[in-house]
């Protein structure tokens, strides 16, 4: 009887590592959209893609106003060096909120946040309820990440 106890709290404890883990993996989905966004501004010259980031579609935009002195290709490389950093900000956030920090999950849905009301300015709709349901997912991962260290969650 002891030892089904402890297979049901195995099971118990799997379940909420991979409730955490897949909270997690949506800052690496976002970061890679991130990335894909700053290619095809740079490649393309789409300036606006559906499910980017809202600092990306500031980045760009302020690339594409440089001044008279800077070369637009020039400008449109900068904007691209900046959103890879952004992008490699949100994938530390998923590595660190996969090995159980929840200041990871804290301070990158915070700023998931800030973006999705950067997102909302620029009335990009879609953009912003994509953000909402990343930013549901991401609450259950650090919802399953506090679990871990206290059931009472």
């Amino acid at each position: 009887m002891e030892d089904s106890y402890r297979i049901h709290e195995t099971l118990t404890q799997a379940e909420k590592v991979r409730e955490m883990t897949n909270g997690a993996n949506w800052f690496y989905f976002v970061a890679a959209l991130a990335v894909i966004n700053s290619f095809a501004v740079v490649y393309s010259g789409i300036s606006a893609f559906p499910l980017a980031l809202g600092i990306n579609q500031f980045v760009d935009g302020r690339a594409l106003l440089s001044g008279p002195g800077e070369s637009l290709e020039t400008a449109r490389w900068f904007g691209f060096v900046i959103n890879i950093l952004i992008a490699a900000a949100f994938a530390s956030f998923a590595y660190f909120a996969r090995k159980g920090s929840d200041i990871a999950f804290v301070v990158g849905m915070f700023l998931y946040v800030a973006d999705a009301m950067l997102i909302l300015s620029y009335k990009d709709f879609f953009g912003f309820s994509f953000h909402l349901l990343a930013l549901f997912f991401m609450f259950k991962g650090l919802l399953g990440s506090r679990k871990r260290y206290d059931p009472s969650v």
